[in-house]
């Protein structure tokens, strides 16, 4: 019988893997906590000042005119929202990380950010939090779980490619320069079809699947 599609269904998926994966212990110090936009607006800034040198991010609004800023907000304001995640990382009272994450388009999630405190760095604390937010996109039912980062942060590059994150692109990017542009696959068969892509693997698996392959 074929399926309707139910956005219902997709948010009540996606509240349920949330609070599931993203809200309460992360590790033996540190806990998660899901905290609305304003909350984590509040917090986010001191915790990037606090991280360490990530290079420049330019304040792009330094080189529009008003008018440009203007209609750059009116356009953002036009957004529908959507499926996303806010979340703080707490030592006891202490802030010490920030992640926000959102369904980009309909079945791809971007990991848009992460910050820890330089204090607390090292200590695996995004590599947990990483397996969490995969398993939250991945239990919400998105088939690509996606991010940009730059080229030189080795400590969430290296992370992200253990757990089978696969490089797909290169940017230069106004605001933060060079970025590398990273895709998970959840499935089975859109892992098989990314690798097929880069070097022929699965060939034989994904003909069995029906897909036109030589």
């Amino acid at each position: 019988m074929p399926h309707t599609p139910s956005a219902d269904a997709a948010c009540a998926r996606f509240a349920t893997a949330t609070t599931t994966h993203l809200s309460g212990p992360l590790t033996a110090d540190v806990r998660l906590e899901l905290v609305d936009s304003a909350t984590w607006e509040q917090h986010n800034q001191a915790l990037w000042d606090d991280a360490g040198d990530r290079g420049p991010a330019f304040d792009l609004r330094r080189v529009m005119t008003e008018d440009e800023q203007a209609r750059a907000m009116d356009l953002e304001a036009a957004l529908t929202p959507t499926l996303s995640h806010r979340v703080l990382l707490y030592a006891g009272d202490q802030v010490i990380g920030a992640y926000w994450g959102m369904q980009e388009n309909w079945q791809r999630y971007y990991m848009v950010y992460s910050v820890v405190a330089r204090a607390w760095q090292g200590r695996g604390i995004y590599s947990a939090l990483l397996r969490r937010v995969l398993a939250a996109a991945t239990e919400a039912g998105f088939r690509e779980i996606y991010s940009r980062h730059g080229a030189d942060n080795n400590a969430v590059l290296v992370p992200k490619l253990k757990a089978g994150f696969k490089l797909a692109a290169m940017e230069v990017a106004p605001r933060f320069g060079v970025l590398v542009h990273l895709r998970y696959f959840p499935g089975e068969g859109m892992r098989q079809v990314a690798e097929h892509r880069i070097d022929g693997r699965h060939a034989a698996a994904l003909r069995a699947r029906g897909l036109p392959i030589g």
